[in-house]
């Protein structure tokens, strides 16, 4: 008896060991989602404003080309208003480059409070105010040596009124000889950034440090000596290290990069980390020690006593359940715990006879289930076009198309259709949700699209009309983003038109795909009354539309990370002189090996027309 104690004192030390130990190891985990949490917030607000930066860098280029500053600002204005997190931004030419005559040019718009509204900034005359000596501009124009490099700068003080802390983000414009001409900003201010990181307080006695290491720079320190806006050299530990010691007191370092190049650094004295988790578990484990022993004992002396030859005689009349004859019932009718544990096994065996039998029927079920879907599956297939060469017997045109599923049956679709003798319609579309409802759904937009298609409307006029009809009794409330577009094979002309949808890419023979300008409307069947704008490009010989939803840039591996719209462009750039089958191929493949195994998340289809040559 008292070596089962002393073994089961020895397994209870283990395990008081073994979960303080996964106690600190689950609050450390803990401490660097919170830290990676609040990074990953940041860089979202990086990420627009460098995607801003980009946007003005191509406004600037049009401007230039244009020679129209009427035209930079009317840009300036309409990308502004579609990154309300920034405060201003333009773009800014260099001396002389934008014309011989004209040594300072530039556009810049921002957000007015007071009147409410996105408007050019009227406050200071471009041919007096020098702003190619400003900090900013020098910063900027010294890092960017290649196009679509978004530099940043350091934190300063806006000086304009409202002395706010904030930062600007820029990318430069290039000629054809790669000479820098211009470059963009976009003004982000931070104070509202740092409230929220500095907030992060894991324990009592937490700091947070928020700095640029590239620049020798502190942006925000929680900590009592402070230094915002000093040198890191002022800190008295190394900000690389995972731990330091100040003042005595040994601290743990939680550090994430965000995407500009900032550090945020969680400071927290590992005492408070693991304080309050060896305190509960030391009492847990008090606990349910004692607990146990006094089970354990109690238990003990009833087995001891009462349940010797009772257990003997149950035990051979439970050897029949061993030997599958689950119609046996055990004859102990006692009122103890031997004749509630024979009931027990009474109702067990029942329950087990019970379950035996309604697995045998959901397994029938699912197999039915499975047999539908299959030819559900099998149905949804064939409604889409899958024969190719669609049109073996036209030679102005080739065409194909791909869709995988994320389930058995998907909500995306594609088609493509003749209306009348010389003229290809092309519809690509991706419906809210997934499975059964959002095929049954894909069903009636496909065919509504077609119908009101091959009656001679116009894009535009096919999603008015099939947005009013899909919005009635919705109730679901279920959407569809769509991209239709009809080349006239006599006139070359391409008019389109935009629900919401992804852009496509476009190849001009002999060039690189670069995406379309397809402004976006509003999704079909989000709302009545909806007005939807229609565009126009001719397509020539040679030219290839590349359409397809967001189950391909928003394909994730076992990271988490997204194939992205770059990576699309740069594959189907690296295969644009393969045969239209074979590009799908190309893009499929480059999604498998960059998933690598992560499970498909949305449907992939993607459709892709290129021109032969024109109608005769």
């Amino acid at each position: 008896m008292l070596a089962f104690l002393a073994l089961l004192g020895m397994a209870f030390a283990a395990y008081s060991a073994f979960t303080t130990e996964n106690y600190k190891r689950l609050r450390l985990e803990g401490i660097e989602k919170t830290v990676g949490f609040e990074t990953e917030k940041v860089n979202k607000t990086i990420a627009e404003m460098e995607r801003a930066a980009i946007d003005f860098v191509t406004a600037g280029q049009l401007t230039y080309e244009a020679q129209s500053k009427v035209l930079g600002e009317t840009l300036a204005l309409e990308l502004f208003r579609s990154f309300p997190k920034a405060i201003g931004g333009g773009f800014w030419f260099a001396p002389y480059a934008y014309n011989a005559d004209t040594y300072r040019e530039g556009v810049y718009a921002f957000y007015d409070k007071e009147r409410g509204e996105v408007r050019l900034d009227d406050t200071f005359f471009i041919d007096e105010y020098d702003y190619h000596t400003q900090s900013w501009y020098t910063d900027i124009a010294g890092s960017v040596t290649e196009p679509y490099r978004v530099a940043w700068t350091r934190p300063y003080i806006d000086d304009t009124g409202s002395y706010a802390l904030m930062t600007t983000a820029g990318a430069g414009v290039f000629d054809d000889n790669g000479k820098l001409i211009a470059m963009s900003t976009v003004d982000w201010l931070i104070d509202e950034v740092i409230a929220d990181l500095s907030a992060i307080k894991p324990t009592a006695g937490s700091h947070v440090l928020l700095c640029v290491p590239k620049q020798d720079y502190i942006i925000s320190n929680t900590h009592a000596l402070n230094g915002a806006g000093m040198s890191l050299d002022v800190l008295p530990w190394d900000i690389r290290a995972d731990s330091f010691v100040h003042n005595g007191t040994e601290y743990l370092s939680f550090n994430r990069m965000m995407d500009n190049g900032w550090l945020l650094s969680v400071q927290i004295p590992a005492r408070e980390i693991f304080a309050e988790v060896e305190q509960q578990n030391n009492r847990f484990s008090l606990i349910i020690g004692i607990s146990s022993l006094v089970m354990l004992c109690f238990a003990f002396y009833l087995i001891s006593k009462f349940i010797g030859k009772p257990l003997k005689r149950l035990t051979t009349e439970v050897s029949q359940l061993e030997l599958g004859n689950l119609e046996v019932s055990i004859s102990i009718n006692t009122k103890d715990e031997l004749g509630l544990l024979a009931r027990t096994f009474n109702k067990m065996t029942a329950d087990l006879k019970e379950s035996i039998e309604a697995y045998s029927r959901e397994h029938a079920e699912k197999e039915r289930i499975g047999a539908e879907l299959s030819v559900a599956t099998q149905i949804q297939a064939s409604m889409l076009p899958c024969i190719f060469p669609a049109f073996p017997d036209r030679d102005e045109f080739d065409i194909y198309g791909y869709m995988l599923p994320a389930k058995e049956v998907g909500g995306d679709f594609y088609d493509f259709f003749l209306i009348g003798e010389y003229q290809l319609a092309v519809v690509i579309a991706d419906v809210s949700g997934k499975g059964v409802p959002a095929a049954l759904f894909m069903v009636i937009a496909k065919t509504l699209i077609k119908n009101n298609a091959q009656i001679g409307k116009s894009p535009k006029e096919v999603f008015e009309t099939v947005n009013e009809l899909l919005c009635e009794n919705n109730e679901a409330q279920m959407f569809v983003t769509a991209f239709m577009g009809v080349w006239d094979m006599q006139s070359g002309t391409f008019t389109y038109v935009n629900a919401g949808h992804n852009p496509p890419l476009i190849k001009r023979a002999g060039g690189d795909y670069e995406w379309l300008s397809a402004k976006p409307g509003f999704v079909l069947a989000g709302m009545e009354g909806m007005v939807y704008r229609q565009e126009e490009i001719t397509l020539n010989e040679g030219d290839t539309l590349c359409l397809y939803t967001d189950g391909v840039t928003e394909a994730v591996n076992p990271q988490k990370e997204l194939f992205s719209d770059p990576r699309l462009r740069e594959t189907v750039n690296r295969h644009k002189d393969a045969s239209l089958n074979e590009l799908i191929a190309h893009i499929k493949a480059e999604i498998d090996m960059f998933a690598n195994g992560a499970e498909q998340a949305d449907d992939i289809t993607l459709l892709i027309l290129k021109i032969m040559g024109g109608a005769p």
